[in-house]
C-alpha cells in the first residue's frame, strides 16, 4: 500500500471514528453536508480520498476544530510528491484601490459550495476593458490560493486578439496536470474527459483570463467538487449563465471619484496631488476612472514632473487622443479609446492655456520615453 493510499484510508477512519463521536449516522452526516451518504461510504471506507471542502464542511458540523482539514491537506501535499508544484498563477497587483465590496463577493463566490455534489464554483468577471478584470482576478486567486491545496490553473485565452482554441488549453492543462503528452486525445472531447477525470479528487483552482465566449470557456469547466473557476471577460458570458454549471456574474464598473483620485496620488505621490486636488480630480474624470487609463496618466505625469496637472488635464481636454501614445506597445489601448471623450484637433491646445514649458512641449511633440511601472 503506497503512502497515499494508507493515509487516504487513515482519513475515512478518521471521519467514521469523529463521526460515531458526535452520535451521527452516516444518513444524518449527509443530510447535514449536503453530500450523498454514497459519497461518503466510500471515503469512511478508503475508496475515495476526502476533498479539503468535504473536510473543512464536516469539520463544522462535527465541530472537530480543523481535525479532518488538516489530515486532508497533510494527504494531498503527500500526494504531489516529488512532482512540479501546480503554481500558474501570474503575479498580482500590488495594491486595488476601490475594489474591496468586488474582492470580498469573489472570495466568497469562489469558496462557497454549491449545495450540490459535483457542483463547481464558476464566476464571470466581465467588464470594459481596461477596468481591472484581471488585476481583481489574479489578487483574489492568490488570495484564497491556500484553499486549494493542489494547486492553481491559469490560461489566457486572448479573447480580444487569437482566441485560443479550447482544445490547445486542454492540451497545456493536461501537460501541467502530469499526462504524458503521447496520452493526450488529439480529440477536443477526449481531452476534455480526461481533464476532468484527473480532476476528480483534487482541489484546483482554474483562472481563465480574456475569454471570448462561452463555448471557449465550457470544455475547461472541472467537473468535481473541491475545484472551482474564475473567468474574465469584456462579453456577457451568458452561455455560462445559463449552463448547468451555473456560474455567477460579477461586473466591474469604473471606479468611485474618490478611489479614482487616490489610485492617481499613489503614483504621482502626495505632495503633488495636494498642490492641484481639483485638476487631479479633473484628470480622474477624464479618464473616465477606469483603472488602466488612470494609470497611464498617472505614469505619464509622473515622467513629467515640472508640467502642471491643470495643464495635463487641459492637455486631455483638448487633445483625448494622444493619450494612446503614452502607453505606446499597449495593446489594450485601442480599446480603451472609447473611454475617453470624442477627440478634437490639436489646434486649439496652444490657445487652451498651456503654457510653454518644455515638459509640456513634449506633450506635444512625443517627449521622453514614458516609464512603466508594475502593479
Amino acid at each position: 500500500m503506497s503512502d497515499v493510499t494508507g493515509a487516504t484510508a487513515a482519513n475515512g477512519r478518521l471521519l467514521q471514528r469523529l463521526r460515531k463521536e458526535a452520535g451521527l449516522s452516516l444518513l444524518r452526516l449527509a443530510e447535514l453536508t449536503h453530500y450523498n451518504k454514497g459519497h461518503l461510504s466510500k471515503v469512511e471506507n478508503g475508496r475515495k480520498p476526502m476533498s479539503m471542502e468535504l473536510a473543512q464542511v464536516c469539520d463544522q458540523v462535527l465541530g472537530t476544530r480543523g481535525a479532518l482539514t488538516e489530515h486532508a491537506y497533510a494527504t494531498a501535499a503527500r500526494s504531489r510528491g516529488d512532482r512540479l508544484p501546480l503554481a500558474q498563477l501570474p503575479a498580482a497587483p500590488r495594491h486595488l484601490h476601490g475594489r474591496t465590496r468586488a474582492m470580498a463577493r469573489l472570495e466568497r463566490l469562489l469558496l462557497g459550495r454549491s449545495g450540490a455534489p459535483g457542483g463547481v464554483p464558476v464566476v464571470c468577471v466581465d467588464g470594459m476593458p481596461g477596468v481591472g478584470k484581471t488585476a481583481l482576478a489574479l489578487r483574489c486567486a492568490h488570495a484564497v490560493a491556500h484553499r486549494f491545496p493542489d494547486g492553481t490553473l491559469f490560461a489566457n485565452l486572448r479573447g480580444d486578439d487569437r482566441p485560443l482554441e479550447p482544445g490547445d488549453v486542454l492540451g497545456s492543462f493536461l501537460r501541467a496536470l502530469g499526462a504524458h503528452p503521447d496520452r493526450v486525445p488529439d480529440d477536443q472531447q477526449e481531452r476534455a474527459a480526461m481533464y476532468r477525470s484527473l480532476l476528480s479528487g483534487r482541489s484546483v483552482l482554474v483562472v481563465l483570463d480574456n475569454a471570448m465566449a462561452s463555448a471557449q470557456v465550457q470544455p475547461l469547466l472541472p467537473g468535481s467538487e473541491g475545484c472551482a473557476v474564475v473567468v474574465t471577460s469584456r462579453q456577457h458570458l451568458t452561455g455560462l449563465l445559463v449552463s448547468p454549471a451555473q456560474a455567477t456574474r460579477l461586473t466591474l464598473s469604473p471606479l468611485a471619484l474618490p478611489d479614482a483620485v487616490d489610485l492617481l496620488r499613489s503614483v504621482i505621490g502626495d505632495q503633488r496631488a495636494d498642490a492641484e486636488p481639483t485638476a487631479l480630480a479633473g484628470v480622474a474624470m477624464r479618464c473616465g476612472s477606469v483603472p488602466l487609463a488612470l494609470r497611464i496618466a498617472a505614469v505619464w505625469l509622473a515622467a513629467h514632473p515640472r508640467l502642471s496637472i491643470a495643464d495635463f488635464n487641459r492637455y486631455l481636454t483638448v487633445d483625448t487622443g494622444r493619450l494612446a501614445l503614452l502607453c505606446a506597445g499597449d495593446d489594450e489601448m485601442q480599446a480603451i479609446q472609447g473611454t475617453f471623450p470624442e477627440q478634437r484637433g490639436r489646434a486649439g491646445s496652444r490657445s487652451s492655456g498651456c503654457s510653454d514649458c518644455r515638459d509640456c512641449a513634449g506633450a506635444h511633440g512625443g517627449g521622453p520615453e514614458p516609464v512603466v511601472v508594475a502593479g
